[in-house]
C-alpha cells in the first residue's frame, strides 16, 4: 500500500530532481496513472512539501519548518518536506492527523501538530525534528499575496490552434475559432504543438465596434495577449460576483473579527491559484476537503479569507 508520508521523507532526502522522473516514481509507488499522480503532486505542492516548476520540468523539496497556526492558540504545524516518519513525531509529543482523501484519490501525507505552553517546548521539538522555527507562515503568506497583474504582452496563439474560451456565466470553456481578426476578451485555452494545453488572457475591447461607427476609439484600441496560469486566469476572466468565495465563521466563534476562524469555500470551477491556496492550507496544515462542486478550507481566519478574495478581485460572501 502506498505510504504518502514515506514518499515525503524520500522527497526530503532527494532534495531536487526532474519532474518526469518524479511522476514516474510516484506512479510506480502508488500504482496510479500519470494524470492522477499529477493531480496529487499539485495538492502536495499546495501543502508546502515541494515546489514544482511545471514548465521547466523541475522540482525541489522545501525545508522542514514548524510554524504557529494563526490566532495565537499555541499550536504549531510542521510545514515543508518532513524527513522522519509520523511515529517519530508522535514520540516527540506531536499529534498526527491523517488527511481525508476520496475513494479514487491518492492518499495525502498526514498533518503534524504540536500544542505547547512555553516557547521552550516548541524549540525543543524543533531541535529534535531538525526543523526551523518560523513566525506564523499563514499570516506571512497572506501578507505576501499580490493582486493579479498580467505579465508582459505575448504573441497570440497560432490561428490553427484548437482553442476554447471561458464562458463568464457558466465558468466552463467552450470551443471557439481563432481564424478571425478580433476576439472577445477573456481567458483562452489552446494547444501548443498539438498537445500541450496553454492559457492566455486577452485584454482589450470587444471585437464588436460601437454601433454605426467602426472608427470609434474603442473599436481601434489594441488588444493584448498575456500568458497566464490557468487558475489565476479564471479568476481574472470572471466577474467578481460570479461564483463568489464564501466564508462562514466556525460555530460558537461569536462576532466576526480579524482572527475569527471559519470555513472558506471555493467552487471547483474556480479553484484557488497556488499562492492563495497555500495561504489557506497553512491555516491548519490540512488540504481542502473536496465535495462534488466545491473545495472547503477549514480554520481560515476572516482576514486571510478576505485577503485571498481581494487579491483575486473576487467577492467574498460571509455568513
Amino acid at each position: 500500500m502506498f505510504d504518502p508520508d514515506l514518499f515525503i521523507s524520500w522527497l526530503a532526502e532527494q532534495v531536487t530532481g526532474r519532474l518526469p522522473s518524479l511522476i514516474r516514481n510516484a506512479s510506480w509507488a502508488s500504482g496510479r496513472e500519470r494524470q492522477a499522480v499529477t493531480r496529487w503532486l499539485s495538492r502536495v505542492e499546495a501543502l508546502g512539501a515541494l515546489t514544482i516548476d511545471w514548465r521547466e520540468g523541475l522540482w525541489r523539496s522545501n525545508p522542514c519548518e514548524i510554524t504557529d497556526l494563526p490566532g495565537r492558540i499555541q499550536t504549531a504545524v510542521l510545514n515543508g518536506a518532513r524527513p522522519a516518519s509520523p511515529g517519530f513525531y508522535r514520540q516527540q509529543g506531536a499529534v498526527v492527523q491523517p488527511q481525508h482523501a476520496g475513494p479514487d484519490e491518492i492518499p495525502l501525507p498526514a498533518a503534524v501538530w504540536l500544542q505547547y505552553t512555553e516557547p521552550s517546548g516548541l524549540n525543543a521539538f524543533a531541535a529534535a525534528a531538525g526543523a526551523a522555527v518560523v513566525p506564523c507562515a499563514a499570516e506571512n503568506a497572506a501578507r505576501s499575496l499580490m493582486k493579479f497583474i498580467p505579465g508582459p504582452p505575448s504573441a497570440p496563439p497560432a490561428r490553427d490552434s484548437t482553442a476554447e474560451l471561458l464562458d463568464p456565466v457558466t465558468g466552463r470553456f467552450r470551443p471557439v475559432s481563432l481564424a478571425g481578426h478580433r476576439f472577445e476578451p477573456g481567458l483562452y485555452k489552446y494547444t501548443l504543438f498539438g498537445q500541450l494545453h496553454r492559457y492566455a488572457l486577452l485584454r482589450g475591447p470587444s471585437r464588436q465596434p460601437a454601433a454605426g461607427n467602426s472608427h470609434h476609439p474603442a473599436a481601434l484600441a489594441e488588444q493584448t495577449w498575456h500568458v497566464v496560469d490557468r487558475r489565476a486566469g479564471i479568476h481574472q476572466a470572471l466577474r467578481p460576483q460570479t461564483f463568489p468565495l464564501r466564508w462562514k465563521a466556525d460555530p460558537g466563534a461569536g462576532r466576526t473579527r480579524r482572527y475569527t476562524p471559519g470555513r472558506l469555500t471555493v467552487s471547483r470551477l474556480t479553484p484557488l491559484p497556488l499562492a492563495q491556496e497555500h495561504a489557506a492550507v497553512l491555516c491548519t496544515g490540512l488540504a481542502a476537503l473536496r465535495t462534488m462542486d466545491a473545495e472547503h478550507y477549514d480554520g481560515v481566519p476572516f482576514f486571510i479569507a478576505d485577503r485571498i478574495a481581494c487579491t483575486l478581485h473576487r467577492r467574498l460572501e460571509t455568513t
